[in-house]
Order: C-alpha cells, then sequence, then structure tokens
C-alpha cells in the first residue's frame, strides 16, 4: 500500500507545481501590428471652364447640282473649251451649239406672220374709221350703232391676229435661243455626255454640272453630340440669337452670335494636312433609321479658292472625305481628369488631409479618348488618386511617394 501511495504523491505534486509556474508565468508582449500604406500618385483638382468640340466625319457635295438638257431639238455644232470634265465656266458662258437653221426659219416665218397681221390691222382699221362716218354721216348717234355696222368684230379680230403673231415671233425667238446652251452659274462640270455632231432630242440630257460658290458636308452626329452643340432648329437656318438655354438645339446660344456654329474641316492631300472654315447652316429633320443619327449641314464658302481674296488657299475637292471638329458649348466648374482616375464610371478616389482614401461619386459630363470631365462630387484642392489601387477600402492609409519618405526619415 505505501508502494503505492508514494508514486501518486510524487505525481500529484508535480502537477500542483506545474500548474502554478503556468498561473504565474509573465504575460507576453503584444506589439501592435504596423498599419501598411500604399502609395499612390494624386493629381490636384482644379476647376475651369471647358470649351468643349464634337469630331464628326462626312464627303463633300456641292450645294447646288443640275443636269443641263436640251430644251429643242438638233444636232450639236459646236462646243466650248469649257465643255470637259472638270472644266470651270462662268454664268452666262456658252457652252454649247445645236443647229439653229430650222429656228431661224421659224423666226422669218413668225416675223412675216407677225407683219401681214398687222397690215390687215391696219386695213381693219381704216374700214372701221370709214363706217363711222358713213353712220355718222347719217344722223344717227353713234351709240344706237350695231356692232356690224361699225366692223367692231372684224376689227378685234385684226387686233387678236397681231397679238397671236407677236406671241409666235416670241416663241420662235426663245426656242432659236435655246439653240445656244448657256451656262446658270459659275460651276463645274461633272459629267459630259454629248459632244459634237451629236443629235439630241428634247429632253436629252447633256452634262451634269454644280456650282461652285458653296460647298456641303453633312455631318453625323449622336444625340450625345448634340447636347454640346449649338444649332438651329431641324427645318429652319442657323440663327442663334434667340435661341432658348433650355432647348437642346441652341444651348449657350450667345456663344457664337448668329454667325453659325464654327466647324474646322480637315484632310490630307497630297501627303500635307489641309484645313478649310465652315459653318452650320442648318440640320435635317430626320433620324436616319439605321444608324440613329441626327445630320447638321455645314457649309463652305467657295471651295474651289477660284475668288481673288482667298490668298491661295487649296481647293476642297467635291467628292473629298473630311474629318469635321464642331466648336461646341463652355461648361463652367469642369474638372478635368484621366480615365485611371474613374472607377465604376462614377466614382474616384481621394486622399483626404489626414492621408486616408477617401470614395467620392461624380457626375461625369463627357469623357472622350485622353480624358474624364466632371462637373459635380470634387472641390478645388481634392488630391484625385490617379494611380491604380488593386484593393481600395475606405479610410485605408495612403500617401504619395514624397510623403512616404518625409514620414520614414521621421519615424528614423
Amino acid at each position: 500500500m505505501k508502494k503505492i501511495i508514494i508514486p501518486i504523491l510524487i505525481v500529484a505534486g508535480a502537477g500542483a507545481i506545474t500548474a502554478a509556474m503556468i498561473m504565474n508565468r509573465p504575460s507576453p508582449v503584444v506589439n501592435a501590428p504596423e498599419e501598411r500604406v500604399t502609395l499612390v500618385e494624386v493629381q490636384t483638382a482644379n476647376a475651369r471652364d471647358m470649351l468643349f468640340s464634337v469630331s464628326s466625319q462626312g464627303t463633300v457635295e456641292p450645294r447646288t447640282q443640275t443636269t443641263l438638257a436640251a430644251e429643242v431639238s438638233g444636232r450639236v455644232m459646236s462646243v466650248s473649251e469649257k465643255f470637259v470634265v472638270g472644266g470651270f465656266f462662268r454664268e452666262g458662258d456658252l457652252l454649247l451649239s445645236l443647229d439653229s437653221a430650222d429656228y431661224e426659219v421659224s423666226v422669218q416665218q413668225a416675223r412675216a406672220n407677225l407683219l401681214t397681221a398687222q397690215a390687215q390691222l391696219t386695213q381693219e382699221q381704216a374700214q372701221a374709221d370709214q363706217a363711222a362716218r358713213q353712220w355718222d354721216s347719217s344722223g344717227r348717234a353713234r351709240a344706237d350703232a350695231p356692232p356690224l355696222a361699225l366692223r367692231t368684230p372684224f376689227l378685234a379680230e385684226a387686233n387678236a391676229r397681231v397679238l397671236f403673231a407677236e406671241a409666235d415671233l416670241a416663241r420662235a425667238n426663245r426656242q432659236l435661243e435655246r439653240t445656244k446652251i448657256r451656262a446658270p452659274y459659275d460651276g463645274l462640270i461633272r459629267e459630259k455626255m454629248v459632244d459634237i455632231g451629236q443629235y439630241v432630242g428634247t429632253g436629252t440630257q447633256l452634262a451634269r454640272t454644280f456650282a461652285v460658290d458653296f460647298a456641303e458636308v453633312r455631318l453625323p452626329l449622336t444625340d450625345r453630340d448634340i447636347a454640346f452643340l449649338n444649332l438651329p432648329r431641324p427645318g429652319a437656318p442657323q440663327n442663334i440669337a434667340n435661341a432658348s438655354s433650355s432647348n437642346a438645339w441652341g444651348a449657350d446660344a450667345r456663344a457664337n452670335g448668329t454667325s453659325g456654329t464654327p466647324v474646322t474641316l480637315t484632310t490630307t492631300i497630297g501627303g500635307k494636312a489641309l484645313q478649310w472654315d465652315a459653318r452650320i447652316v442648318r440640320t435635317d429633320g430626320v433620324i436616319d433609321s439605321t444608324t440613329r443619327v441626327y445630320y447638321a449641314v455645314a457649309q463652305v464658302r467657295d471651295p474651289y479658292s477660284l475668288r481673288e481674296t482667298n490668298d491661295g488657299k487649296p481647293a476642297l475637292s467635291i467628292g473629298s472625305f473630311v474629318n469635321a471638329t464642331l466648336q461646341g458649348i463652355t461648361a463652367h466648374g469642369v474638372f478635368t481628369l484621366p480615365h485611371s482616375a474613374v472607377r465604376n464610371s462614377d466614382q474616384v478616389m481621394v486622399m483626404d488631409n489626414e492621408q486616408r482614401l477617401r470614395m467620392r461619386t461624380v457626375n461625369v459630363l463627357r469623357t472622350d479618348t485622353n480624358s474624364v470631365y466632371v462637373d459635380g462630387g470634387l472641390s478645388d484642392g481634392d488630391r484625385v488618386i490617379v494611380s491604380p489601387v488593386p484593393v481600395p477600402i475606405e479610410g485605408m492609409r495612403v500617401s504619395t511617394a514624397e510623403g512616404f519618405e518625409m514620414s520614414t526619415e521621421s519615424t528614423l
């Protein structure tokens, strides 16, 4: 029995000593983990007025184009040296002549008919005067004379013959004049359809021409683009002096007065980038059912530089494809940010005065290939984080590289 109790007491004593040592051991020193700092790049927000522009493109077309057609028939007797594809002409220039022999004969015949009618009128007038004198010599009142006694119907018929002959002569002269095909305006030959010796009938197409006083470019615009432009109402000419600022077609109307929205057209010719000034003159009243875009028409004055006041400005050929930059409205209090600063389309991260990350919801006014334009949710002087933060957490510690170095030196 004694041999059993002694080991038990030894084990119990050792356990008690061990328990006492465990209960009385000193607590370990717990050091708080050092807060992690994320290095970021920031951009100071600075609001300013922003003049927006809208980009588009289109093909240059003439404002006025015509298909010349023969109004009389005949053989082409001569053509002008300007009557070639690409030939320039002035208003009233003779482009081609048709055989006029038959029409000259018609004029002579009409003139002869007129002389005959005038002679008959003179004769009938003399007979009417003689009839009136004979009636007066009878002592009766002329008012009681019947029309036939005074030859009134015959005199009226003679007058009618003269009027008919005059009209026939005028018609013959017009037909003769129409054998000379003249230019209706200052322009250029786009397509030539007949040449010397060819017989043409009435209505035969002779050439396609267009005027060179103005050229036009139809520019497609999205609904978003229209919000940033001063445009006339569909179907009305550009006149934005009285436009309402609440109207998407005439917002900020005072920016450009009444001269139309300025447009710069650019293209490359012969390896050189060239540009021309244009103005929006009207908008189409329909929306393209396929692309769902609007169209505004930009007009260029004197595209072929034919006036002396152009000082060597290059020609803008019809059919050229051009890029267009339309001057838009001016927005106030706009912040310009890089795309890297915006998350989830409307959120930015800022670094506060305590170097903590704060999320802000902003109003994105517009974006382009280079920048995002914000007009709400930021204040002047805010430090916007423009570098990527893998896992942004509200209130997390952030610092710029410069601030991190200063903090490290102060710790040392």
